[in-house]
């Protein structure tokens, strides 16, 4: 399965793909589910309806697989930053009450909760991280108190793929009753996930990264228990019902994920994600995490023989302080990379190749 996953990639000799916790190549599945879907609306137009319908849903479907969650739970938005907006600019917050998050968190994650604290008198605790920029599930454990209300944080961060225990936080929160929101952006098709096992209340996270598919895609799946709770953001003929319902200001939202959808859907883009995520379940996450960490962890290996400080916490994401002509190296061999946090950030994913990783190697030395 792994081969057919490597081969479902395109192949190009002038150009290395290591910035995939960034901005992922597209799956060939993807790519052929745009295809398919742009010659049926040029060709069809409306007598598409129907079925274009059927594979949002089976998108939705999918992903909630993926997630560890039930179909229904599952909402689309146009970005992980607006599923997340949704979700606290909603959340009943009070005056006092205490949102824990890490200090290192991306601003999707960071800016949304920011402004919901600010508006509701609620506070904002930032929890530091490690030196080595590690994320250790105790600290946050330990900044608990009795007026926190959520713990915030992403699964995995993006500067240097710190992970945090989420499976152990979660049993904290769930006997403080406390809300556990998950931004999995950065580890979601990489690693396996199981919101409802583990039993974090809620997640977000977006199309463009470990999930190969087009940009423009988020999610939020949030727990059914939980529905009631949060209003819907936006509001459209979909909050209630269909397009082809006749308008009742009496009407009432629906009571699952679809009520934070207000209107018409980005098909080409949730489809493609569908096709991707498909690619994944059938691979398989763990052979796609076994891989990864172990082309991540050849990298990390060979950076250091080279002499460099590198970062490495067991995921994709390899940060290494770099010399006075590494990122000119790099450019030299047409691999792209990020510069975020202590230094350059790569991030293999399952498609890349020893080759690509050699290559990487020898062109620093």
């Amino acid at each position: 399965m792994l081969n057919q996953f490597k081969n479902s990639f395109y192949q190009n000799q002038k150009i290395i793909h290591l910035n995939n916790a960034g901005l992922a190549p597209i799956s060939k599945d993807a790519r052929d589910k745009i295809l398919y879907w742009g010659e049926r609306f040029y060709q069809e137009g409306f007598f598409t309806d129907h079925d274009y319908m059927n594979d949002v849903l089976h998108s939705r479907s999918s992903l909630s697989k993926l997630i560890g969650c039930e179909a229904y739970e599952v909402a689309f938005f146009q970005s992980t930053a607006s599923a997340i907006s949704q979700l606290c600019f909603h959340f009943p917050l009070n005056q006092g009450d205490e949102v824990i998050t890490w200090d290192q968190e991306y601003a999707s994650n960071l800016y949304p909760w920011q402004e919901a604290t600010k508006r509701t008198g609620a506070k904002l605790v930032i929890v530091e991280s490690e030196k080595d920029f590690t994320t250790p599930v105790e600290k946050i454990i330990q900044s608990i108190t009795a007026k926190t209300k959520v713990v915030a944080i992403s699964w995995v961060q993006f500067l240097t793929g710190s992970k945090t225990d989420i499976q152990n936080l979660a049993k904290i929160t769930n006997e403080k009753n406390i809300f556990l929101f998950v931004d999995i952006m950065q580890g979601f098709g990489l690693h396996p996930f199981q919101m409802k096992e583990w039993g974090v209340d809620a997640v977000a996270g977006g199309s463009h990264k470990w999930l190969t598919s087009p940009v423009g895609v988020g999610f939020l799946a949030l727990d059914i228990k939980h529905m009631n709770l949060i209003k819907p953001h936006n509001v459209g003929a979909y909050t209630f019902g269909t397009c082809d319902d006749p308008t009742d200001l009496l009407c009432m939202p629906k009571k699952d994920a679809s009520k934070f959808e207000a209107g018409s859907k980005q098909v080409l883009e949730i489809t493609a994600l569908g096709a991707s995520v498909d690619l994944i379940l059938k691979t398989k996450v763990k052979v796609i995490e076994t891989e990864v960490i172990r082309l991540s962890k050849k990298l990390t290996a060979g950076l250091r023989h080279l002499g460099f400080d590198v970062h490495y916490n067991h995921s994709s994401i390899v940060n290494f302080i770099p010399k006075v002509d590494s990122t000119k190296k790099l450019e030299e061999i047409g691999c792209n990379f990020a510069v975020r946090g202590p230094g350059i950030r790569l991030s293999p994913h399952a498609f890349n190749t020893d080759q690509e990783i050699e290559k990487v190697i020898n062109q620093l030395s």
